[in-house]
């Protein structure tokens, strides 16, 4: 399936924090994502090809949950 040009935005709140997450495709069958909360870049890990939009989405909510973390512990 030919997956260049895939673009999928999802928005929500995680613990009263709004997240914005977008995942891509600009090479086929590898997507990457990028995720803000309350319109701050959310750090991302390293981790390689992603060759799943599904894969992509759960790192991307991993990414966020653990962003949202820690901002409730510098509180």
């Amino acid at each position: 399936m030919n997956t260049v040009g895939f673009r999928r935005t999802i928005r929500g709140v995680v613990e009263g924090q709004r997240f914005l997450i977008t995942i891509t495709s600009q090479v086929d069958d590898v997507f990457q994502f990028t995720a803000t909360v309350e319109d701050v870049a959310v750090q991302v890990r390293e981790q390689g090809l992603i060759r799943n939009k599904g894969d992509a989405m759960q790192l991307a909510m991993i990414a966020v949950e653990r962003h949202v973390m820690e901002l409730g512990r510098k509180r």
